[in-house]
C-alpha cells in the first residue's frame, strides 16, 4: 500500500524522515501517488489537510509538554502508537469512515471545510452586529451583537462549537461534551450580549447553540461596518476580511475520508 506523508509544511511536529521509517518498518510503502495520507500533527494540521486531501487519512496527534500545547483532539492515535497502527493498516485491520464537510462561498470564492469556519471580530473595539439567516426544512433569522457566530461540521464540534458546555461543565479536557450527528450542522453564538430570533412571523429569544439540518443554507451578514474577519477556509492565521454582505455556508457534496483503526485486534 502507496502511503503518503503530510506534516504542518512550516513547523512540522515529527520530522518527514522520522515518519517515514516507521511506515517502511510496517511494510508499507512511501510515495507521492499515495492510496492514504498519515496526516501528523495538531488539529489546525489535520483541518487543513482535511480541506486538501480527498484520499483516507489517519489522523495523528503528536503530544505537547506545554500546558496549552495542541490537543489534537480530531485524532484517531497517538504518535506512540503509530507504529501499532500502521501494522494494522498492513494487514487491513482498519476501516474508512466517510464525514460530511461544509462548503463556504465568499467573495465569489467556494471552500470546501472538515471541521469549522467561524466570523469574529477583529480590530474593533465593540461588538459586532451580525444575522444568521437560515433556510430548509426550518426558516429563521437571528438578529445578534456579540463577538461573532460558529459554524461546524459533526467532525469539528469538539472545538470552538463546545465552548459553552466546556464553560458551564468544566469539562476542559473531554473529547466531545457536545458532539451531534453527521446529518446535521451546528450553529453557535460566540459570546453575545442580544439575540433574538424572527420565525414564523414572531420574534423570540434566540438560541446560544443549536444544529440544523445538513441540507440547510445559512447566510452570516454583518448588520453594520464592522472589522470582521472569517477563519477556517485559508491557512492564513489572520483569515480573511468579510465584507458587509457576508458568506454563505451549506453541506458540501465533497466528502472526506478518515481511517479508523481496529483497536480490539493485535
Amino acid at each position: 500500500m502507496r502511503v503518503g506523508i503530510f506534516v504542518n509544511p512550516k513547523r512540522p511536529k515529527v520530522s518527514q524522515e522520522k515518519i517515514a521509517a516507521l511506515v517502511r518498518s510496517a511494510g508499507l510503502t512511501v510515495s507521492r501517488d499515495p492510496e492514504i495520507a498519515i496526516v501528523v500533527g495538531g488539529d489546525g494540521t489535520f483541518g487543513y489537510y482535511g480541506r486538501k486531501l480527498s484520499i483516507p487519512m489517519l489522523f495523528v496527534a503528536v503530544g505537547e509538554q506545554e500546558i496549552l500545547g495542541s490537543k489534537a483532539r480530531l485524532s484517531e492515535v497517538t504518535y506512540a502508537e503509530l507504529g501499532s497502527a500502521l501494522k494494522k493498516i498492513a494487514k487491513g485491520d482498519f476501516a474508512v469512515e466517510e464525514r460530511n464537510m461544509l462548503c463556504v462561498e465568499h467573495d465569489e470564492k467556494t471552500t470546501d471545510v472538515l471541521t469549522d469556519v467561524y466570523m469574529e471580530r477583529s480590530v474593533f473595539a465593540g461588538c459586532i452586529r451580525y444575522t444568521v439567516s437560515v433556510e430548509g426544512p426550518t426558516r429563521f433569522t437571528e438578529y445578534a451583537i456579540g463577538n461573532g457566530v460558529i459554524v461546524s461540521t459533526s467532525f469539528g464540534s469538539g472545538g470552538y462549537y463546545s465552548y459553552p458546555e466546556r464553560i458551564s461543565l468544566g469539562e476542559w479536557t473531554k473529547k466531545n461534551p457536545s458532539g451531534f450527528e453527521d446529518d446535521r450542522i451546528g450553529i453557535c453564538h460566540i459570546i453575545p450580549t442580544y439575540l433574538s430570533r424572527k420565525q414564523d412571523g414572531q420574534t423570540v429569544a434566540g438560541e446560544l447553540r443549536y444544529t440544523v439540518p445538513f441540507i440547510s443554507r445559512i447566510m452570516v451578514s454583518l448588520s453594520r461596518e464592522a472589522n470582521g474577519r472569517l477563519y477556517g477556509t485559508t491557512a492564513h492565521h489572520s483569515g480573511v476580511r468579510i465584507k458587509q454582505d457576508g458568506i454563505v455556508v451549506r453541506g458540501s457534496h465533497k466528502k472526506a475520508r478518515v481511517i479508523r483503526i481496529f483497536h480490539g485486534k493485535d
